[in-house]
């Protein structure tokens, strides 16, 4: 078949437009695929940023957390006697004769212990009832017996409590004094803040210097005079807790 001059311009310009489809879906599908794979990548780099902002917004909240056991630990601690104030003797001296000048007794001794580590126990009173098995079979309505229960609920409570380690130093304190001095001493020691605790106590004159003649006769009434007093006083401190690092970039 003979073509003429107008049919091969048309021929060609038929060519032409196929080639240029051709090459424009060759360069179209790469850069298609391309996109695609962009796409991915974007999306897996989304889900990696929302996890870290995840992690971000969980920092404030878990810092406050940390903050807020940090104080609450501080709180607890500050009843124990500082550490330092246990390694500085002459501290515990110094405020021991403000209690034996307050209250007008005389220090002869103090000897404090080497520190060491120590059980912090509880001190409670449980209620006890004579004949509670007795006292258990005859409440046939269970009444007197939730009663006796609801009594020893704290010490139940406290009994079963771990008992935890802490610094321990004793105190082995002796003084002189009147009945009054000694007890106003001694109720000194108990009232402060700090965790010291008085473990024994021995009287050499219970009487405070009752005195009688040959007969029986009473020369000298009770707590009249004055008494040597021995008494072994425990100190609890704690390592202080460093402030955890919650500002730091």
């Amino acid at each position: 078949m003979k073509l003429n001059y107008r049919d091969k311009v048309v021929l060609g310009i038929l060519l032409a437009i196929v080639i240029l489809v051709a090459s424009f879906v060759g360069l179209v599908k790469p850069k298609m695929d391309a996109i695609k794979a962009d796409k991915l990548v974007l999306a897996q780099k989304e889900e990696e940023r929302d996890q870290v902002q995840t992690k971000i917004d969980g920092i404030v909240p878990l810092t406050n957390d940390i903050n807020d056991i940090y104080a609450e630990t501080k709180k607890l601690t500050s009843d124990f006697v500082s550490y330092d104030k246990i390694l500085r003797t002459s501290d515990i001296d110094q405020y021991m004769q403000e209690y034996a000048d307050e209250n007008s007794v005389m220090i002869t001794k103090l000897d404090l212990t080497e520190l060491a580590e120590g059980a912090a126990n509880y001190y409670y009173f449980t209620p006890t009832y004579v004949g509670e098995s007795m006292l258990e079979a005859s409440d046939l309505n269970g009444n007197v017996m939730q009663n006796v229960e609801e009594d020893k609920a704290e010490s139940t409570s406290l009994n079963e409590r771990t008992v935890e380690q802490s610094l321990l130093a004793r105190y082995a304190v002796s003084i002189i004094g009147k009945k009054e001095g000694v007890w106003s001493f001694m109720k000194a020691i108990e009232d402060q803040d700090e965790t010291v605790l008085i473990d024994s106590v021995r009287i050499a004159d219970y009487t405070f210097g009752e005195l009688k003649d040959e007969n029986g006769n009473t020369i000298q009434e009770a707590g009249e005079g004055e008494s040597a007093v021995d008494m072994v006083i425990s100190l609890y401190s704690v390592y202080e807790m460093q402030k955890p690092n919650t500002d730091a970039d």
